[in-house]
């Protein structure tokens, strides 16, 4: 079923470069530059790449040698767990700095955090090499080296690992604890979702060195074209942490939600991040880059937790199930409307509901295909504006009350939600997320 000739064709970038000069043609070998010619744009051109190559570099390890003596100093006195949320707070506030910064400044947060690395293991050789005047100054800079390795998610965590295992072989290495431990989960593994399915709360207990355990709390939001953590955080209790995504939901959404365990651990698997190497979404805020390597971290030592009894994936509804039924349901509850759409070329309904129903499936989470919450509904309509031309957008998009009418009925959903998300099938503008489907902001904690 040809449907490319729907879809918006992405204007091509030019190549001033390659082309030809003006007026010549192809064959004609004098219109070519000369070799020493091209020779020379491509010396530049590499000149160039090592020079901004360089500037980022110094950039990053001036910031990473500042960070590392702040939080030296910091690290004289307080417990394991404030040095470490202390760590994530200031990278944070770094790595948006950098990241909103023009091209030539721009650095990701993984450089920050390898760049920190070195930074602190360097601080942990000085004081080494310092022994003989100040036999306990190495204390501090290694409890920073060994609480940043605690935040990093594999396989930055190598990184860490490396730095440590050189400084045992330094000659002032024999005092260097050799125990080192990493984020360990205390108990069951908990969650709850919104009224709508598609937002989900998880929590665990994380032991500490030298305090209380405390909770972690994933508000995963399962809307948009991966699930993504919108808000990761420590806090003193479950019940707090429940609250607190509670609070992120909104009353609506997360009426009557409790914590429960995890009774779906594939899923719990598809929506944890887990694996840096996702593309970021960009815009990420200075709380959400303060967690984000930390929150990865932990979020692995959760499916290590969890990935002991992983069952066999369950049957979910798909893409070209939906779109049949949902096509037949059409046939049933819509007899009104055309079985084909003429302008402005011949469309038959089968079509539109295969297009509408793959359209529906962002995440490529199976088990959350059928959740229907205004938050997609929003996110869906920027995405077919953005993704179809502009009549056969509108076509799939003059479904979409429908579509949602069938998946309430298909998932007994309560009329006072489903009526909520009409608005934005009708034209509504979320102003969390955006109106323009290129630029959406995946990473809004929506209230719904």
């Amino acid at each position: 079923m040809p449907v490319s000739r729907k879809r918006k064709k992405k204007p091509r970038k030019s190549r001033a470069s390659t082309r030809l000069p003006t007026g010549t043609a192809q064959s004609d070998s004098a219109a070519w530059p000369a070799a020493a010619e091209i020779g020379n744009v491509l010396s530049a051109l590499v000149a160039k790449r090592q020079e901004h190559e360089a500037y980022r570099t110094s950039l990053v390890e001036e910031t990473a040698d500042a960070l590392v003596a702040e939080l030296v100093e910091a690290a004289a006195g307080g417990s394991d767990s404030e040095l470490e949320d202390r760590l994530c707070q200031r990278l944070g506030a770094r790595m948006r700095e950098l990241a909103e910064g023009s091209f030539e400044d721009h650095v990701g947060p993984d450089e920050v955090v390898k760049a920190a690395v070195t930074a602190a293991g360097a601080a942990v050789e000085d004081a080494l090499g310092e022994l003989d005047t100040e036999p306990e100054g190495w204390r501090a800079p290694w409890r920073v080296l060994t609480t940043l390795a605690r935040t990093l998610p594999h396989p930055l965590g190598h990184t860490a690992a490396d730095e440590i295992e050189d400084l045992y072989t330094d000659p002032g290495g024999h005092v260097l604890p050799k125990t080192l431990h990493g984020p360990a989960v205390v108990g069951q593994v908990l969650w709850t979702r919104d009224a709508y399915g598609s937002r989900r709360g998880v929590t665990a207990a994380f032991a500490t060195a030298d305090g209380p355990d405390r909770w972690y709390l994933w508000d995963i939001d399962a809307c948009g074209h991966l699930a993504f953590t919108v808000h990761g955080a420590y806090y003193p209790s479950c019940e707090q942490a429940l609250v607190a995504w509670q609070s992120g939901v909104g009353p609506v959404a997360a009426a009557d939600t409790a914590f429960t365990p995890v009774d779906d651990a594939w899923l719990l698997y598809e929506l944890l991040p887990t694996d840096d190497a996702t593309m970021r979404p960009g815009g990420e805020s200075e709380a959400q880059f303060a967690e984000y390597h930390r929150s990865m971290a932990l979020a692995q030592a959760v499916v290590e937790t969890v990935a002991r009894r992983l069952p066999e994936p369950r049957a979910h509804l798909d893409a070209a199930t939906a779109a049949t039924e949902f096509a037949a349901w059409l046939r049933e509850h819509r007899p009104d409307l055309p079985e084909k759409f003429e302008p402005p070329e011949p469309i038959e309904m089968p079509e539109l509901a295969q297009e509408l129903a793959e359209s529906w499936d962002p995440t490529g989470v199976a088990a959350l295909y059928h959740t229907c919450s205004p938050h997609r509904v929003a996110l869906t309509v920027l995405h077919l504006r953005n993704y179809y031309q502009d009549e056969f957008a509108d076509q799939l998009i003059a479904l979409l009350p429908d579509w949602i009418s069938w998946l309430a009925e298909r998932n007994g959903a309560p009329a006072h939600l489903v009526e909520r998300c009409r608005p934005y099938a009708l034209g509504e503008v979320n102003p969390d997320i955006g109106s323009d489907d290129s630029e959406a902001n995946y990473l809004a904690r929506v209230i719904e």
